[in-house]
C-alpha cells in the first residue's frame, strides 16, 4: 500500500492532513500553465492526457514520468487549541483524529470534514501524548500532570485517571489487539498497563527521561527511546532489556517499529533518523538533513518511506526514501516545532 495521510500537530497550534499524489502533472488552458490540487479523470498514461477542474474550468494535464513516486499537498488545517499541539493520533476505522495540547485538553476531530467533534477536559497540565485504539473506541493520554487517562469514545462516561509515574508521562501506545498498553515518563520508566487501568509490569533500565513508546503489531515487545540517547527493547515476558540500541549523540524523541518488525527506526536531537536491525541491534541507515532536532518519525505501512517531524530552527516535516535514503519532499507549512506525525 501506498502512502496516503500525514498528519503532524505542531507548537504553532495548527494540525495539519497532507493527501497523496502520486505524479505531478501540469495543466494548461488557453497557454497558460498552472498547477492543480485536483485531478478527476485520466483518459491515457503514457501521453499528454487528463482532465482536471479548477474553479469549473476545465484544463488538460501533462504527466510528468521524472516526478516522485508520492508527492504531499496539504488538504485540511485543524484549528481550536490555545496553544500548541504535542501530539496526534489516527483512527483510520472510525476516520478521526486525536489530538494534545499545552492547552491541557484532548480533542476529537472528524477526518472527513476537519471540524471538532469533541473536547476532553480533565488533566491539569499539558498533555503530550495520546494514542487511539485500533477499533477506535477508546483512547489514552498521558501528561505533564504525572497522570494517564483512559477515555470512551463509545460511551459518554468511563474516564479512568491512573497515577503511578512519578514524573511527566511523555509517550503512550496502545496494543495492536487492545489487550494492553504501555507509557514512558521523565521517572525514567517504561509502564505497561492492562486496559482496565491495572499497572502491570514496570519496565527499569533507562538513566534519561524516556521519552517514545511503541508497540509492534505482534504486541510481544515494546520499544523505547530515551533522553540518554539509546535505543532499548524490552521482552515483556521477562521485563528485561534485551537490546540496548547505541548510536545517537543526543535526545531519542521518537521511535517507530516496522511493520514486517524487521527494523525500527529513532529520531534525535543530534538532527539525524537512525535505521536499526531488530535482529542485530546494528544501524543500518543513517538519515541526514534536518537543520535541528528530529522530534518525531512514523513509518508508512508499506514500510519503504518514512517521515519525521523537526523544529528547533527546522520546523520542517519530511518524507524519505528508505530504498535510496533520500528526501522525497520537504514540507514546509508549520511555522513552530513539529512534535508530532501520524501516518494513514
Amino acid at each position: 500500500m501506498e502512502p496516503g495521510l500525514i498528519v503532524s500537530g505542531s507548537d504553532d497550534g495548527r494540525i495539519i492532513v497532507r493527501r497523496v499524489f502520486r505524479r505531478i502533472l501540469t495543466f494548461q488552458r488557453v497557454g497558460n500553465l498552472r498547477h492543480v490540487l485536483e485531478v478527476f479523470k485520466f483518459l491515457n498514461f503514457k501521453e499528454v492526457v487528463g482532465v482536471a477542474r479548477v474553479n469549473k474550468k476545465f484544463y488538460e494535464a501533462s504527466f510528468h514520468p521524472e516526478a516522485p513516486n508520492s508527492y504531499f499537498i496539504e488538504i485540511k488545517v485543524l484549528e481550536g487549541h490555545s496553544s500548541g499541539v504535542l501530539s496526534v493520533a489516527v483512527s483510520p476505522k472510525k476516520r478521526i483524529l486525536v489530538s494534545g495540547s499545552w492547552d491541557s485538553t484532548v480533542r476529537v476531530w472528524s477526518l472527513a470534514t476537519g471540524e471538532e467533534v469533541k473536547e476532553l477536559q480533565g488533566h491539569r497540565c499539558a498533555v503530550y501524548s495520546v494514542a487511539i485504539s485500533s477499533k477506535g473506541e477508546f483512547l489514552v493520554s498521558g501528561s505533564y500532570d504525572n497522570t494517564l487517562r483512559v477515555w470512551s469514545l463509545a460511551y459518554p462516561k468511563g474516564t479512568l485517571v491512573l497515577k503511578g509515574h512519578r514524573d511527566t508521562v511523555s509517550s503512550v501506545a496502545i496494543s495492536t489487539k487492545d489487550l494492553f498498553f504501555v507509557s514512558g515518563s521523565y521517572d525514567c520508566t517504561v509502564r505497561v498497563w492492562s486496559i482496565t487501568g491495572k499497572e502491570l509490569t514496570v519496565l527499569k533500565g533507562h538513566t534519561g527521561y524516556v521519552r517514545s513508546v511503541a508497540i509492534p503489531k505482534s504486541d510481544s515487545y515494546v520499544v523505547s527511546g530515551s533522553s540518554d540517547s539509546t535505543v532499548r527493547v524490552w521482552s515483556l515476558a521477562s521485563g528485561e532489556a534485551i537490546k540496548v540500541l547505541q548510536g545517537h549523540k543526543g535526545i531519542v524523541f521518537s521511535v517507530a517499529i516496522s511493520s514486517d518488525e524487521q527494523f525500527v527506526v529513532s529520531g534525535s536531537a543530534d538532527k539525524t533518523i537512525r535505521v536499526w536491525s531488530l535482529s542485530s541491534g546494528e544501524t543500518t541507515q543513517v538519515l541526514e538533513g534536518h537543520t535541528g532536532e528530529v522530534l518525531s518519525v512514523n513509518l508508512f505501512s508499506n514500510d519503504k518511506y518514512l517521515v519525521s517531524g523537526s523544529g528547533f530552527g527546522d520546523k520542517s516535516v519530511r518524507v524519505w526514501s528508505l530504498s535510496t535514503g533520500k528526501q522525497t519532499q520537504i514540507l514546509q507549512d508549520h511555522t513552530d516545532d513539529v512534535w508530532s506525525v501520524k501516518l494513514i
